[in-house]
């Protein structure tokens, strides 16, 4: 019994050594489109804040109703798609930090996957590749195989973790 529990503990600590190809794929795209959605999205939110206040004078989207009672259900829907779309942006940008969060958690190399995640993906200025070999103080080859193993954590914690909980919590 011990040893089967040893063994599954293992497993689990040693499963980003095994790199799915699908899910580092998919998590380095996800990863490199993140602060243009980002930024696609806050931008299209303070359109929208903007365009409702310049309009019915409020920033209270209590306004929908008042559209509604005015006749102009199709500018409402319309509102409350572009509402319901930055909403569904958020909830999915929010699961991506989450999982940054939970890779810098983790006990292996955690933090230094974190930095890996962040200073390729989440800052305003990228780095070049000499920066940043000279930030983490580690040798080309050993860079990029961290950043492989980085992707690939991030893409587990996402999907793995992140995600189902997140869709426990939503209402069916």
């Amino acid at each position: 019994m011990t040893e089967t529990i040893y063994n599954s503990l293992l497993n689990k600590i040693e499963i980003h050594k095994k790199i799915d190809a699908e899910t580092y794929h998919n998590a380095r795209l996800l990863l490199k489109t993140y602060s243009t959605v980002a930024w696609e999205n806050a931008t299209n939110y303070q359109d929208i804040v903007c365009e409702h206040s310049e309009t019915y004078g409020t920033e209270d989207y209590s306004g929908l109703e008042i559209m509604s009672q005015l006749g102009e259900e199709k500018k409402a829907r319309e509102l409350k798609d572009k509402l319901m779309n930055v909403a569904e942006n958020m909830i999915m940008l929010e699961a991506i930090e989450r999982a940054l969060i939970h890779v810098k958690e983790y006990p292996y190399n955690g933090q230094l996957y974190y930095e890996i995640i962040s200073k390729n993906f989440f800052v305003k200025y990228k780095y070049s590749e000499r920066e940043m070999l000279e930030s983490l103080d580690m040798a080309r080859t050993t860079y990029y195989r961290k950043r492989k193993e980085a992707i690939h954590l991030f893409g587990v914690s996402l999907w793995g973790f992140i995600i189902p909980t997140i869709m426990k919590t939503l209402p069916i």
